[in-house]
């Protein structure tokens, strides 16, 4: 059963990502040796242009041993200037969920953080390193799991204003009703975004 609702849920979503990316603002793809994920930002003008506000995302993510999950997260941003740099702050909610591997369906509502730092401020070629979190405890998590949490952290490159280049590190894992410390992703990966 689960199984039908998560095949629905990403054909849902794949419609809506054709469907709304004239409207979209942006499109993110990370990639590793095991995982995939791919993220439609849908009004990233604002983290783009480093002036605060919001951004709301959707996304799908997939391991090689066969992990499913779909996402979506609202964050409120807002900047700091230095004169030597710039940095920014977000917090915000991300729902996840899907079936794993061992027949288990998971979904989460998490508690999130993002801070992101100019390291190497250049008029052409910027550089941002970004640390996120997200926790979601038992209260706030449903089926099948017990707990969420996923960080990760990346070196981030504009290449031109439209176009950001990034390597990154993400650990994602679940405890469920039958396991402890399933490990979703534990991976370096590359990734690159575009703003449209």
């Amino acid at each position: 059963m689960m199984k039908k609702i998560m095949l629905s849920a990403v054909l849902t979503l794949l419609l809506s990502v054709t469907t709304t990316l004239a409207t979209a603002g942006g499109l993110e793809l990370s990639l590793s040796n095991d995982t995939a994920n791919l993220v439609v930002h849908l009004d990233p003008e604002q983290v783009y242009n480093r002036a605060g506000g919001s951004d709301i995302s959707v996304g799908v993510f997939t391991n090689e041993i066969g992990d499913n999950l779909l996402h979506a997260t609202l964050m409120a941003r807002g900047m700091r200037q230095f004169a030597t740099g710039q940095s920014n702050l977000a917090a915000g909610i991300k729902i996840i969920g899907g079936d794993l591997d061992i027949d288990e369906s998971v979904g989460a509502l998490a508690i999130g953080f993002q801070a992101s730092l100019l390291v190497a401020p250049s008029e052409f070629n910027p550089v941002d390193f970004i640390v996120e979190g997200f926790f979601a405890p038992g209260i706030s998590s449903f089926a099948d799991a017990e707990k969420f949490s996923e960080i990760g952290a990346r070196l981030q490159v504009e290449i031109v204003p439209a176009a950001h280049a990034y390597l990154g590190y993400r650990r994602m894992n679940f405890d469920t009703n039958d396991f402890e410390n399933l490990m979703l992703d534990r991976s370096v990966h590359v990734g690159i975004s575009v703003r449209f």
